[in-house]
């Protein structure tokens, strides 16, 4: 997966890059249909912008933006962003291909099993 970091008007230490780059490693961990990841950072006066871009095999790319007064915290939050994303279009192409397949999705409640009828005999199982 090609990771691209971009740096406008900021001058972007090679512990920061080596830091953006094993961050975008990890977010193929979550999901494995990411195509690509380009990372942008700017600097504006006293603001610090990160646009992560992640490309990914089934839809829209995955964008996330954040602004803080801080390069590292905004770094952190904008990761953060796009891996709730990714958990998000995973979960939405998991259960779309179950609905597809004819299955019904997994549901989390194991609860009891409804009743039988007083008319009824019960079942053995």
């Amino acid at each position: 997966m090609p990771i691209q970091v971009f740096a406008h008007h900021v001058h972007l230490s090679e512990e920061t890059r080596e830091r953006v780059i094993e961050k975008a490693e990890h977010i193929r961990r979550i999901f494995d249909g990411i195509l690509t990841v380009r990372v942008t950072l700017d600097a504006e006066k006293e603001r610090r912008l990160v646009e992560i871009v992640a490309n990914v095999s089934h839809g829209a790319p995955v964008i996330a933006r954040t602004t803080t007064q801080n390069l590292n915290e905004a770094i952190e939050l904008a990761f953060d962003k796009v891996e709730a994303q990714l958990r998000k279009h995973k979960d939405r192409i998991r259960d779309r291909r179950v609905r597809e397949h004819g299955a019904a999705p997994p549901t989390a409640e194991a609860g009891p099993r409804p009743a039988a009828d007083a008319g009824e005999a019960p079942t053995a199982e």
